[in-house]
């Protein structure tokens, strides 16, 4: 069996098997677990672009094709078929990349444009450049000779056919964590394994509070899994931690006024946070595989008409939003004088 087989075959295993298991698996395939983590990178990016697909919720239907059979018959073909809710039809391709540039040679690139047209198929192209995700017609790479930067953002079509907003969060927010590893102290319910247990989540503008959420029972509970991905692109920016006694303190912040995060960030986010069997987190495959046999995980996940709600009482409640529609920017006003559409 190939690496590549191997890899495979180990990627359909890994969401049923905890760490030892998946550990042992790699010993009795002859490879080292951590490389075969490195390799599949690039597997899971492509779940997670599946991901955002599905729940954006604007194509009719997804195809697959099956990779080894493709190389077998050295057949150029695409990862995807896509078929739009909107009768639009392509082929896709999704890269991803940890370097500054992807790059696809001239020749690779006319097959796989060459195969589509067979199909009578446009060819497009998602790729992620260190966890940005774009998305490009094959022409558009033609035109930059195979080579996509992280300057080509402002040309993606992404927001466009997926609908999606991205919103634009000022200077001035913060939010502030408190951790305690006394069992005794009451939580929200969420354990961070170097602190303990969640006991209050509290944002604030301009050192104004917005809301609080203390308790389990608390009315704002959810917001805190809704808020994921903004959490993580403010802890990513500024992040203070204090220590007192069994209490821990945490307050994350941004230094610019300039922060974009798009929709599908904020979808994906909480299942990336998300723990099953005890220990282990999801990753966009092992999530899909879990649907595949649980439908209804699929349906309690979080939906665009939940964020954009959230994004709204924001708003409402004095944060200086904006948001990117179609490339174009707008204030995101209080709820008496507009709502995202």
């Amino acid at each position: 069996m190939s690496d590549f087989n191997k890899i495979i075959a180990f990627q359909q295993m890994m969401p049923y098997l905890n760490r030892e298991q998946q550990e042992n698996l790699a010993t009795t395939l002859g490879m080292d677990l951590q490389e075969i983590e490195r390799r599949l990178v690039g597997k899971n990016k492509e779940d997670e672009f599946v991901l955002i697909l599905l729940f954006m919720e604007v194509c009719k239907s997804i195809t697959g094709f099956d990779e080894g059979v493709s190389q077998l018959l050295k057949t150029a073909t695409s990862d995807l078929l896509v078929e739009l809710k909107n009768g639009n039809k392509f082929m896709l391709e999704i890269k991803h990349t940890d370097k500054e540039r992807y790059s696809i040679s001239m020749g690779n690139l006319q097959r796989r444009i060459e195969y589509a047209s067979k199909y009578e198929l446009g060819l497009f192209f998602a790729i992620s450049i260190k966890g940005y995700w774009m998305l490009f017609s094959a022409e558009y790479l033609k035109q930059k000779n195979g080579k996509i930067e992280f300057s080509d953002l402002k040309k993606s079509k992404l927001d466009e056919i997926l609908g999606c907003f991205s919103y634009i969060f000022p200077k001035g927010l913060r939010i502030k964590s408190v951790y305690s590893t006394d069992e005794s102290v009451k939580s929200i319910g969420i354990q961070f394994p170097s602190y303990g247990k969640l006991v209050s989540y509290e944002l604030y503008y301009n050192d104004r509070k917005i809301f609080r959420v203390k308790g389990k029972n608390s009315p704002y509970s959810t917001y805190t899994m809704i808020l994921e991905a903004l959490q993580d692109r403010l802890s990513a920016d500024t992040q203070v931690i204090e220590q007192s006694g069994s209490y821990t303190i945490i307050n994350e912040s941004f230094s610019n006024d300039f922060n974009v995060i798009s929709e599908y960030k904020f979808l994906l986010a909480p299942i990336e946070h998300t723990v099953y069997d005890e220990d282990e987190k999801y990753t966009a495959h092992t999530y899909i595989e879990k649907a595949k046999v649980d439908a209804n995980l699929l349906k309690m996940r979080f939906q665009v008409v939940h964020i954009r709600g959230m994004m709204q009482y924001l708003a409402d409640n004095g944060v200086q939003m904006m948001y990117i529609k179609n490339s174009q920017i707008y204030k995101l006003n209080p709820l008496t004088k507009s709502t995202l559409s």
